[in-house]
């Protein structure tokens, strides 16, 4: 039981890091889409939904492995701390943030400028709520 654990939380980690991705390079890649010619643009739009497609099966992994560990590691939410429940209102916010910056970042492809402000926003929202958790897992979890 305890290699499938081990290999639960490494695929956890895998996918926390593939999904975190889009939290680092979104920013970026928004602060630089508004003075970009259509062919850069283009190719950052190319990068952007590659990204978001890792980041989906990311977050669906996220959500099938986390609670999976924490029931056969820890016997379920009778000992979740306060770090635990913070580090779930952050992923809450994460996944809230993911879906409407991503809503609104198809919106900017197609031309809506104040679109790509509010994408950028969620972009940055989901960077803060990203570290957030990983802060808050290390007091929960270390």
């Amino acid at each position: 039981m305890e290699v499938i654990v081990n290999l639960l939380i490494w695929l956890h980690i895998i996918a926390f890091i593939a999904g975190g991705s889009n939290s680092v390079v979104g920013p970026v890649i928004g602060a630089r889409l508004a003075s970009a010619t259509p062919d850069q643009r283009a190719g950052y739009y190319g990068v952007m939904n590659t990204l978001s497609q890792v980041g989906k099966v990311a977050m669906v992994a996220l959500l099938i492995t986390g609670p999976l560990i924490l029931f056969m590691k820890y016997g379920g939410l009778g000992g979740a701390s306060v770090w635990f429940w913070i580090k779930m209102v952050l992923v809450a916010v994460m996944l809230a943030a993911i879906i409407y910056g991503g809503i609104q970042f198809k919106k900017s492809q197609g031309g809506d400028a104040e679109a790509a402000k509010l994408a950028d926003t969620a972009h940055k929202i989901t960077a803060l709520a990203f570290l957030g958790v990983l802060l808050s897992a290390v007091f929960a979890f270390g």
